[in-house]
C-alpha cells in the first residue's frame, strides 16, 4: 500500500465525518483565499477539469461529473474503483485504476456531460504481495505527431526497502514484461477507432511508490512525487529518508539511458538533509518537518498527487505546486502528518498550506488545479474542497499606495495632455 494511506486495493469503509478544511493562517493571510465544499463523494481521488466550467471525480461509484458546489453528480463511468490518475488527452480520458491494475482509455460524448466509453486498455499483472501497485500517470501530447499523446505511468516497488525481483506483465494495447522500481512512457495513436499503442520505453529507474506526477505547461518538465521508505512501527514512523519532489527537464525525458532516481540507497535524509548513497538524481525537492529539528515537528509524509499552482492565485502562490500528504489515515491530534503543502518554485520555501490534525480532515490526497481554483479531495473523509482566492483580494498597503500614484499620474497626464486642452 501506499505508506499511511488508506487506499486500499479491496476497498474498505473509512471513516466518513463532515469537517471544515482550515487553511494555516500561522503559514499566511488565509483571508485571500475562499473555502467551499465542492461535494460529496465515495472515495474520491483524482480530478479533471472538463472545461466548461465542471469537474469528473473519481469515486467508489465510477466516474461522477458536479457542476457546482452541492449539486448532484451525473454518472460519466460507472463501477467500482480507485481512480488515482484522471487526465485529458484531446477528446478521451485517461484513467488510472488500481483496483483493476490498469489504465484506460474512454472516449468522451459530444458534450462534457455525456458517458464516456472505454476503447483500450493497458492491464497490469502483478504478482501476490505486491507492495506498491497503485498506478499514476500523466500525459502530454507527442512532439511532432498530430492526434498522438505520451503516457507516463509508474510500475511501482515490490517491496518496502529493496529491489523488485519479479516483472509485471501488462497486455491490452501493449504487450510486455516490465521492470518494477521503474517509471514507463508509452504513445498512443488516438486518431483511429481504437487507439494504437507504440514506443514502450523505461524513462526512469530507481522510484519506489509514484502517484502523483504531471507536466507543467509552460516547461515541459515532468515532476513526480516518491514515496519514502518506510520507517518502524505500525504507521512507518520516521522514516529514513525524506519525502521527494523529482523533475525530469521535458529534454531529457525518454531521451539515453533511464536516469536512476536512487531508490532503494540513494536519496536525501529524513531530518538530516544530508545525502545518502551517491550516483543518483537527488530530488528537486526532499519534504522536511517544519519546524525541523524538534522532537518532531508539523510533519508532512505520506505524498500522493500534487497540483501546478493556478495562474490566477495570489502572489506567492502563483508559481508552484500543492502536495496532498495522508500521513497516517486518520483524523485528529493522532495524525500529524497529513496538510497539504505548497512548495514555491521561485524562492524554494515550503510551507504548509493546510496544517495537519485537523478533525474531520483525514488524507488531503487527490489535487487538481484550474485557472482560478485549487481542487482537494479527501479520500477517508470524503469530501471535495475549492479553494479559490478572495475577490477582490486584499490589497496590500504598498500596492494601495502604488495603484493610487498611478491613479494620480494618469489624471494629471490627461488634464496636461493637448488633445484635452480647452
Amino acid at each position: 500500500m501506499l505508506r499511511k494511506l488508506c487506499l486500499p486495493i479491496v476497498l474498505i469503509s473509512c471513516p466518513a465525518l463532515a469537517g471544515p478544511l482550515l487553511l494555516n493562517s500561522s503559514a499566511f493571510d488565509t483571508s485571500r483565499f475562499t473555502v467551499t465544499e465542492y461535494a460529496v463523494s465515495s472515495f474520491p481521488v483524482s480530478m479533471l477539469n472538463l472545461g466548461d466550467g465542471s469537474v469528473a471525480i473519481g469515486t467508489q461509484a465510477g466516474i461522477l461529473r458536479y457542476t457546482a458546489p452541492g449539486a448532484s453528480p451525473t454518472t460519466l463511468l460507472a463501477g467500482v474503483g480507485v481512480t488515482t490518475g484522471l487526465v485529458q488527452a484531446g477528446g478521451f480520458i485517461i484513467q488510472a485504476d488500481s483496483n483493476a491494475n490498469a489504465i484506460s482509455i474512454l472516449k468522451q460524448g459530444a458534450t462534457p456531460s455525456d458517458p464516456v466509453s472505454n476503447v483500450g486498455s493497458l492491464q497490469f499483472g502483478f504478482v501476490n504481495g505486491w507492495i506498491h501497485s497503485q498506478m499514476g500517470i500523466a500525459a502530454r501530447p507527442t512532439p511532432g505527431l498530430a492526434g498522438s499523446f505520451d503516457i507516463v505511468f509508474n510500475v511501482g516497488s515490490q517491496n518496502n526497502s529493496s529491489l523488485s525481483t519479479d516483472k509485471v506483465g501488462v497486455t491490452g494495447l501493449s504487450t510486455s514484461l516490465l521492470d518494477g522500481d521503474s517509471l514507463y512512457m508509452v504513445t498512443v495513436d488516438l486518431t483511429h477507432p481504437a487507439p494504437i499503442a507504440s514506443n514502450l520505453k523505461k524513462v526512469a529507474t530507481g522510484i519506489r511508490n509514484v502517484i502523483g506526477m504531471g507536466f507543467q505547461s509552460q516547461t515541459g518538465d515532468f515532476y513526480f512525487l516518491d514515496n519514502a521508505i518506510d520507517g518502524p512501527g505500525a504507521f512507518g514512523d520516521e522514516p529514513p529518508q525524506a519525502e521527494e519532489v523529482n523533475r525530469i527537464p521535458a529534454a531529457q525525458l525518454g531521451v539515453g539511458a533511464p536516469l536512476n532516481f536512487g531508490y532503494p540507497t540513494c536519496y536525501v535524509g529524513y531530518r538530516t538533509g544530508s545525502a545518502v548513497g551517491s550516483g543518483c538524481v537527488q530530488p528537486f525537492f526532499a519534504v522536511q518537518p517544519l519546524p525541523n529539528g524538534t522532537a518532531l515537528g508539523s510533519e508532512s509524509e505520506g505524498p500522493a498527487q500534487f497540483a501546478f499552482a493556478p495562474k490566477n492565485f495570489p502572489i506567492g502562490f502563483d508559481n508552484g505546486m500543492f502536495i496532498g500528504f495522508a500521513g497516517k489515515g486518520t483524523t485528529g491530534a493522532s495524525n500529524e502528518e497529513n496538510g497539504v503543502g505548497y512548495l514555491d518554485f521561485p524562492s524554494g520555501n515550503f510551507i504548509h498550506f493546510v496544517e495537519n490534525s485537523q478533525n474531520g480532515v483525514y488524507s488531503p490526497i487527490g489535487m487538481m488545479s484550474t485557472d482560478n481554483a485549487l481542487y482537494i479531495a479527501d479520500f477517508g473523509g470524503g469530501f471535495v474542497y475549492q479553494v479559490t482566492a478572495t475577490a477582490p483580494e486584499p490589497m496590500s498597503s504598498a500596492m494601495l499606495a502604488v495603484g493610487l500614484l498611478a491613479l494620480a499620474l494618469a489624471r494629471k497626464h490627461a488634464r496636461t495632455s493637448p488633445t484635452n486642452a480647452k
